[in-house]
């Protein structure tokens, strides 16, 4: 923790002091972004399980409950900014900015990769350095960086979900093996429950054969379970559920 509260401090010599959020409802932006900056130079030095475990402690904060049986995460969306904080909640500003704000670079890392987030954070502060910077402006750049022909290529879905909505789901993967080799068939299902009907989330399963590099199939989730096909040639070795911290989930 002191080593990533350090270099967090470091990193707003550019998120903060070069870039700067445009109001309260933008600031979330800066923390997140010299948060995510601090955990990568956390991932470099002692490896990504120590980076993992921080996203863990985040979730796990966010996860939390208050007096009224509510969870931390359910005050309101990261855009209230210090409005989060009340004497319900009195936590509810600093673990949804900086918890939550984590994660939301977190995912957008898993879905860019990291070559495409690293150009990202250059671009940032390339293109607005001393300059404002607003939630809006984020989510128009950071959809630039997707990948081609990736689902919600405007980044339009994940912002009302993770940025101006609430809601951490629980997922659930099921699925039999069907067919013998070499012509088999990964029948899958992706179940999502604890958010409201109209909360979707893109995770990636990752299937690894015993010979072979990994296959990451990414489902859409919905208040339906989500079904998918893989073809593959051999039986996998294992099936996981995001298995790199690529969804806020529980």
């Amino acid at each position: 923790f002191d080593e990533l509260l350090q270099a967090h401090e470091v990193a707003h010599q550019w998120w903060g002091n070069r870039v700067t959020s445009t109001s309260y409802r933008d600031s979330w932006i800066m923390e997140a972004l010299a948060n995510a900056s601090a955990l990568l130079y956390i991932e470099k030095r002692k490896g990504p399980q120590s980076a993992e475990m921080m996203l863990d402690t985040y979730r796990n904060a966010l996860l939390e409950k208050g007096p009224s049986g509510q969870t931390v995460e359910s005050a309101g969306p990261i855009v209230f900014g210090v409005r989060l904080g009340t004497s319900q909640q009195p936590g509810a500003y600093r673990n949804i900015t900086y918890g939550k704000g984590t994660w939301i670079l977190q995912m957008l890392r898993r879905r860019m990769g990291d070559d495409r987030f690293e150009s990202m954070l250059k671009e940032i502060l390339k293109r607005y350095d001393h300059r404002d910077f607003t939630t809006e402006d984020f989510r128009q750049l950071a959809a630039q960086f997707l990948p081609p022909r990736t689902d919600d290529s405007k980044l339009e879905s994940f912002f009302d979900q993770w940025v101006y909505g609430t809601g951490i789901p629980t997922l659930k993967l099921t699925y039999p093996i069907k067919g013998k080799a070499p012509d088999l068939r990964l029948v899958g299902t992706v179940t999502q429950s604890d958010v409201d009907d109209e909360f979707t989330a893109l995770v990636p399963i990752e299937i690894q054969p015993a010979r072979g590099p990994a296959i990451t199939q990414w489902v859409r989730t919905s208040n339906e379970s989500a079904a998918f096909t893989v073809p593959l040639s051999q039986a996998p070795a294992r099936v996981l559920l995001d298995p790199h911290h690529s969804v806020l989930r529980r």
